[in-house]
């Protein structure tokens, strides 16, 4: 049923953005109204830029800082799809992506997006003994026995010819 509703949302969402960029036109005239897509066109294009590398040293930074880096994952991916409906015509995306940078409403969908998704979740925990494995246990998953050499061990020598040989 969730699914029939997103499909019907999404084919909707098209003919929602046409007959509001027809009304707007109406309104306000042509000119405006392909001044404020322009615009917010160009305003997506710059947070997508500004965001191609934000995410990664964001997330670098908490996992440097020993904290989990799912905060700045969620700000970046979020300021991305704030950049991508800015980009989209149409005024209804425009609106969505103008909240989706206001910082404070952009944390309040991250917590709401993340809380439905632990409601769907399934979480497993289990636990080895009391006090989890003993010295030498293992946990699980196939033994591979074998011999390795390390390569880098070994003295490496220039040959006759200028080459290296071992």
């Amino acid at each position: 049923m969730k699914r029939l509703g997103i499909g019907l949302g999404l084919l909707a969402l098209p003919l929602l953005e046409i007959a509001l960029l027809i009304r707007a036109g109406q309104k306000l005239g042509l000119w405006p109204v392909m001044a404020i897509i322009i615009g917010t066109g160009i305003l997506g294009i710059a947070v997508l830029v500004r965001q191609r590398f934000a995410v990664v040293s964001g997330v670098m930074n908490a996992v440097n800082e020993g904290k989990p880096p799912l905060a700045p994952v969620l700000n970046g991916a979020f300021l991305v799809l704030a950049g991508g409906l800015l980009f989209s015509p149409g005024l209804i995306c425009d609106a969505a992506g103008l909240l989706l940078l206001v910082p404070p409403i952009r944390r309040l969908v991250a917590r709401w997006t993340v809380a439905r998704l632990l409601q769907d979740a399934e979480i497993h925990v289990s636990t080895h003994g009391e006090g989890g494995l003993a010295p030498g246990e293992r946990d699980g998953g196939p033994i591979i026995e074998g011999e390795f050499e390390r390569l880098g061990d070994r003295r490496i020598a220039p040959d006759r010819n200028g080459g290296r040989k071992r």
